[in-house]
């Protein structure tokens, strides 16, 4: 086996030229390594049993070659059957690789010349043999729930100081930082649509023991994101070039460039703690987030303030924009410290080389390109909403910009639950545990409807109350309350469920298919509607919100009926051949999939 390529690199230009590539085999879609040329090529799948070997003792020397006392048969006919027969060789070869024996000082086994840590070995086989029932995956998802729920909150929290804070200084400023946030907020959606990716890769790849694997994604995802931040900076400083198209007041556009420009070199510190904190996430550390923002909120208000209000060193406008990117690296370092002082550690193996880290990419962009589109279709479907409002009149956009503001914070309540159903569910595929994944999915959706019900009962319920507080115009008031009772009640009810049903395609490794639904859902299907309905039909902001409902009704349903047609043993045995096997399929020469 090959855990740590680094050290298997070493050990294969010590040991053996033979060359390893991939192999499908007629029966089935999934790669399997083989090793030698000619009449010598034999995968880990070969039928060994009988006790005959292939070659000559030396053959067994090659560092990548799989030594087990069982190997599964060459030929499966089925993915049900190549599934049991891989789980079996696994669980098979994590115990052999954990009877290995150790020196009382050394956690680290070598086997075939491969080096494997202990407690890693010792977690894939606790997560393999764990059984559960729907009690204990409630009472999972409930305690890991709570602080994602308020760690999302407070991070929302943030740019409500700023609307607040600048507000006062005027309606030209309030409009610009309102602008800027929306332009963030729509940037930082591809950050997190990549961070996805950390959602499949490091949970699968904890699940399966391979912790160095985490610590080497996690910074591959650092560095495709920060590369990719470059044309987002760029975008960033040039931003009034496009606004001004948008936006008819030139000083609004100068305020709102500004603010971006002073916010790009803060940006990357958010886009790091994103990052690391589903690094964290992954070893089922939830709290860390929530007590770092904790920390972190009350500096943020201070110095929104003194950096905006304070007469001596306070610089107006621009300092809402200082203060949010020095909160952001506030936060990483934060989290840094977490990491090296509380908990953490286990997964993190120091810096990856430039080799490891610039290498076998193809994971990461292949689920975090279509995570992107997933967010971002919800993203840009409510922005495009409070645009058409605009043309509808104040009283409308007014009203608009409130629901939405509410919508998006209850949101937070079933996407906390996503991220905290995914963990576990992927923890379980990455230990090879199909009946804890399925059950642990199960919980998650009937979650996902309890949640969302009590999401739609609250705003239903406190109507009047909510618009209240967002505006004191007894027209906005009307419309706020007309659109809560119950239209957008009952549509939060789908969007929950939804967002629930999205982190579990996560946990899959199926961005791909939830990117797709999302995308044909929102621009192919509800925003078409939304705008018959508001202004060929007349409906205005309700025709909006109807076609938007029905939506996220459409996506709700479509994944909910991918999720329960899903074949587990596909996604168990890619998953496994992934976390065993992807990691270093670079480091020899391959011929393909």
């Amino acid at each position: 086996m090959v855990l740590f390529p680094t050290i298997n690199r070493i050990g294969g230009v010590l040991t053996s030229n033979r060359k390893r590539r991939l192999f499908v085999p007629p029966s089935t879609q999934y790669p399997l390594f083989l090793y030698g040329e000619g009449d010598d090529v034999r995968s880990f799948l070969s039928n060994i049993e009988d006790g005959s070997q292939y070659g000559s003792e030396d053959d067994y020397n090659d560092v990548a070659s799989v030594s087990t006392s069982r190997s599964l048969p060459s030929t499966l006919s089925s993915t049900a059957e190549d599934q049991e027969s891989f789980h079996t060789w696994l669980q098979d070869e994590h115990q052999r690789r954990l009877s290995t024996p150790v020196d009382d000082d050394d956690d680290e086994i070598i086997v075939d010349d491969t080096c494997f840590d202990r407690d890693a070995m010792s977690s894939v086989i606790d997560f393999m043999n764990i059984k559960t029932n729907y009690e204990i995956e409630t009472k999972s998802i409930a305690k890991n729930s709570f602080p994602l729920i308020i760690t999302f909150l407070l991070e929302h929290f943030f740019s409500i100081v700023c609307l607040v804070v600048v507000g006062k200084l005027g309606t030209k400023e309030l409009g610009a930082v309102s602008l800027a946030t929306m332009t963030s907020t729509i940037t930082f959606a591809i950050f997190e649509g990549i961070g996805t990716a950390l959602d499949t890769l490091c949970l699968q790849a904890y699940g399966a023991g391979n912790y160095e694997l985490v610590s080497i994604t996690v910074q591959r995802c650092n560095i495709f994101s920060m590369i990719l931040f470059i044309p987002c900076a760029v975008f960033w400083w040039f931003s009034g070039g496009l606004l001004k198209y948008a936006i008819d007041d030139p000083e609004v556009v100068r305020l709102t460039q500004l603010f971006l420009r002073v916010l790009i070199p803060g940006a990357p510190g958010y886009i790091l703690f994103e990052n690391s904190k589903r690094f964290l996430q992954a070893q089922g550390i939830f709290e860390a987030g929530t007590g770092i923002l904790l920390l972190s909120a009350p500096v943020n208000i201070f110095l929104s303030w003194f950096l905006v209000w304070n007469e001596t060193y306070g610089v107006g406008f621009i300092g809402a924009a200082i203060s949010t990117g020095l909160n952001f690296w506030l936060m990483m370092i934060l989290l840094i410290l977490y990491v090296k002082f509380i908990d953490g550690k286990k997964c993190w193996f120091g810096i990856a080389s430039l080799q490891e880290i610039f290498s076998n990419w193809s994971p990461i962009i292949t689920l975090a390109l279509p995570g992107i589109v997933m967010l971002e279709s919800e993203y840009l479907a409510y922005e495009v909403m409070t645009l058409l409002a605009s043309y509808f009149g104040t009283v409308e956009l007014a009203a608009q910009s409130a629901v939405s503001s509410i919508a998006s914070l209850t949101y937070m309540v079933p996407f906390s639950v996503g991220i905290a159903a995914a963990t576990r569910i992927a923890n379980f595929i990455g230990g090879q545990n199909m009946k804890g994944a399925i059950i642990a999915t199960r919980v998650a959706m009937i979650a996902a409807v309890i949640v969302s019900v009590i999401n739609c009962f609250v705003l239903f319920t406190f109507r009047y109350q909510i618009a209240r507080v967002f505006s004191n115009d007894p027209e906005v008031i009307s419309l706020i309350v007309s659109l809560l009772n119950p239209l957008v009640s009952i549509i939060q009810i789908f969007d929950g469920i939804a967002s629930v049903n999205s982190g579990i395609l996560r946990a899959q490794g199926s961005q791909k298919i939830g990117g797709f639904i999302n995308f044909l859902a929102y621009y192919a299907f509800a925003l078409p509607l939304a705008v018959v309905l508001s202004k060929v039909v007349g409906w205005k902001i309700f025709g909006l919100w109807i076609g938007v409902g029905a939506g996220m009704v459409l996506i709700a349903i479509s994944e909910g009926v991918v999720i329960f047609f899903s074949n587990w043993d596909e996604i168990l045995l890619k998953a496994g051949l992934l976390n065993e096997f992807g990691d270093d399929d670079d480091d020899d020469d391959t011929d393909g999939f």
